[in-house]
Parts: structure tokens; C-alpha cells; sequence
């Protein structure tokens, strides 16, 4: 028995909704697409969220902007001075 052929597919999954979004100047990409041009899940592009990731939900969903996520991203890199070399010491002769 299929019944595949009667059932709709929910209209408010995620690829019902548009990839892009422009809003003013910003263009939005949905949050799974992201991570997706990123190579990492989207597990792991959520974990952002708590250092400050910007993102906004649009019926739902969640949707990233391009510029600002980038710019955030960016923020995140960090630099460190080299280490000193460290100092040897002299033998003292004990007579």
C-alpha cells in the first residue's frame, strides 16, 4: 500500500521557505544552507550563538546575515605573541 501519493509535505519545513532573503542593504541565508557553504554542521554553526552569533527567525526559521556573520567570524580570530625563548642558566662552578 503507498501512501505516499495521498500525504502533503508540511509547508513549514525548512525548504518550503526561500534560501536568500534581502532586507534593506542585508542579504539573510538560511541557517542550514550556511553551515553547509561553511563545511560544518549546523550543530556546530549554532554553538556561535552564545559568543553572540547575529541571526534572526523569519517565520521560523532561522536566517543568518551574510556581512554581519562574516564580520563575526572574523572577530573570532585569535592572535597570540610568541613565547620567549626561554633563558638557560649558567652552572656555577662550586669549588
Amino acid at each position: 500500500m503507498d501512501t505516499t501519493e495521498g500525504q502533503r509535505l508540511d509547508p513549514r519545513r525548512r525548504q518550503a521557505h526561500p534560501e536568500r532573503l534581502v532586507i534593506g542593504d542585508e542579504t539573510f541565508i538560511r541557517n542550514d544552507l550556511l553551515a553547509q557553504e561553511l563545511g560544518v554542521s549546523e550543530r556546530s554553526l549554532n554553538r556561535g550563538d552564545r559568543a553572540g552569533a547575529p541571526f534572526i527567525f523569519i517565520g521560523g526559521i532561522k536566517y543568518r546575515p551574510k556581512t554581519r556573520y562574516a564580520n563575526f567570524i572574523l572577530n573570532g580570530i585569535q592572535e597570540h605573541k610568541p613565547q620567549a625563548p626561554k633563558r638557560r642558566r649558567r652552572r656555577t662552578v662550586m669549588s
